[in-house]
């Protein structure tokens, strides 16, 4: 039986020879293959003059030629056309069309052929696992055999041991066969067709960017990018060759990386530096926020969807039938793993682009903020002052109708993770500001129990803006606010040191003299004395 399984290996790889010859013959593969390799030449020239003329440009456009248009508007952030972005558009237009036109590699037909080869590959993958799954069975039975015969009595296939055994494998099949090598020209095909059409989709994609605020808070790039993605590599799955997922997977890194993340770092490096901030109308600098914090959204749902496909493409790689089960299955999961690289890449974009967008815009008005929120406010009080100063809540009414106004847009157009993210890091910032300000201001008892009144407004309001509030930013505040409250220095004595409990003081000592130190009605003296 071993000699027959012998034979139908050398049968199947002449008919398969033949069967691949017509396939490559009908479906012009060699031809298409000639027309990929002119295509990505002329791309590649089509790069270098688009950077050489972004470089010389102050209103730059994207590097990449096909990824040039992927800007939510032609025009720059200043409302102005962007000379740039227009040609670049012109020729990212121009390359789809052709693209989409052309009788060889127009993307329906080398779909339709991609999908074909996988078939070809998995039904091969799926012939030769059966092969040698039967021809070990068989030189298991022939091993048995070989301690209970003489050697005259072996069964057929036992001339294997006078073989050389450099070209075969344990079970005596040709390591590799016919069929084999065919297979390997198959596949580099399948990856260079796969590639240019991975590439020329990922481009039109983002050359058709669009932006809609009704319908999703994120562009269309991102749902259309991952979809091609998840069938790109989905496809390359089902051939059942771990070697062939592996080169996908790298191919799908790279594109994300050179051009998909690319796109989005220009996008964040020039939405405010291209012009002065002062110098643009309302109109161009709220339409500037939005695309600005559009791309953060992007940036959010792309680290989210990339932990998505990772995890949905392990499934499918569990169900796969691979020829070497555990080797081919764990190659592909480590192939798989190296998304998450990606996702950091994503994450730490995401980082800088948040970090930016309070240093340059939300931060300096925070000053300016607090500056007309305590205007004629004082923390020096009588009692009807007091009195009076409960009913008006100046300071908290001002506060947040300038704080809502301030971060409304960013509200409304970030998604839920986004928002509580810049919250946090704006929360931070701010707290620190109104530190500031209470170290510079003059308390008595009386304002000091409205200072802890107004605290107390201002974070549960801002605790209502975000699910993902935390106390904790103001835990400095509350304890200024705490010692302030005193009604006499002393008083620390029964919150400091043995007696602070679980609570964990943020004060120093120097700050929590500091602060004593603000009410009008302590002696100096005995705050100085303090043993702490």
């Amino acid at each position: 039986m071993l000699r027959v399984i012998q034979q139908l290996q050398q049968e199947s790889d002449t008919q398969s020879g033949a069967v691949l010859d017509r396939f490559f013959e009908s479906r012009n593969i060699e031809a298409k293959l000639s027309e990929i390799q002119s295509l990505n030449v002329t791309m590649v020239r089509n790069h270098r003059h688009l950077n050489s003329s972004s470089a010389s440009s102050t209103n730059a456009g994207f590097a990449s030629p096909t990824l040039a248009a992927a800007t939510l508007s032609s025009a720059s952030p200043s409302g102005s056309p962007n000379p740039n972005a227009n040609a670049a558009t012109a020729s990212a237009a121009a390359t789809i069309a052709s693209t989409a036109n052309h009788p060889l590699v127009g993307p329906r037909q080398l779909d339709a052929n991609l999908l074909e080869m996988s078939l070809v590959c998995q039904r091969a993958s799926l012939f030769q696992g059966f092969l040698h799954d039967r021809a070990d069975e068989e030189m298991d039975k022939l091993q048995a055999s070989k301690n209970e015969s003489a050697k005259d009595d072996l069964p057929d296939g036992a001339d294997f041991a006078n073989k050389d055994q450099r070209y075969y494998s344990k079970n005596s099949l040709l390591l590799s066969s016919g069929l084999s090598k065919r297979l390997i020209e198959l596949t580099n095909a399948f990856l260079v067709i796969d590639d240019y059409l991975l590439r020329t989709s990922m481009d039109k994609a983002i050359a058709l960017d669009d932006y809609d605020a009704s319908s999703s808070q994120t562009s269309t790039c991102v749902d259309d990018v991952f979809y091609i993605l998840k069938k790109v590599i989905k496809r390359s799955m089902a051939t059942y060759q771990p070697d062939l997922v592996a080169s996908t997977v790298q191919a799908t890194l790279k594109a994300l990386d050179n051009g998909y993340l690319q796109v989005f770092q220009q996008r964040l490096g020039s939405a405010f530096t291209s012009q002065d901030v002062a110098s643009r109308s309302d109109r161009s600098m709220e339409q500037s926020k939005v695309n600005y914090m559009v791309t953060l959204n992007n940036l959010d749902a792309s680290s989210e969807y990339t932990h998505r496909l990772t995890d949905e493409m392990k499934k499918e790689a569990t169900k796969a039938m691979w020829q070497n089960e555990d080797d081919d299955r764990r190659a592909v999961m480590d192939s798989l793993d190296k998304f998450e690289a990606v996702a950091t890449k994503f994450d730490q974009l995401l980082h800088t682009g948040m970090e930016q967008l309070l240093g340059q815009i939300l931060k300096p008005r925070l000053r300016p903020l607090f500056q007309e929120a305590y205007r004629d406010v004082k923390y020096v009080l009588e009692e009807e002052e007091y009195n009076e100063a409960e009913l008006d809540e100046l300071f908290v009414k001002r506060f947040q109708h300038g704080f809502d106004g301030m971060v409304q847009l960013y509200r409304k157009t970030l998604t839920p993770s986004n928002w509580s993210s810049l919250m946090g890091i704006l929360l931070d910032v701010m707290t620190t500001q109104w530190e500031r300000i209470v170290m510079q201001t003059r308390f008595n008892q009386y304002g000091a129990l409205r200072f802890d009144k107004d605290l107390r407004a201002i974070i549960q309001h801002l605790s209502n803006m975000t699910e993902w509030f935390s106390r904790d930013k103001f835990t400095r505040l509350n304890q200024m606010a705490t010692v302030l409250c005193f009604e006499e220095p002393s008083e620390i004595y029964h919150y400091w040191g043995a007696k602070a409990g679980l609570s964990s003081w943020r004060l120093t000592v120097t700050e929590v003299k500091k602060i004593l130190s603000l009410r009008l009605d302590f002696d100096a003296d005995q705050v100085n004395n303090l043993s702490l």
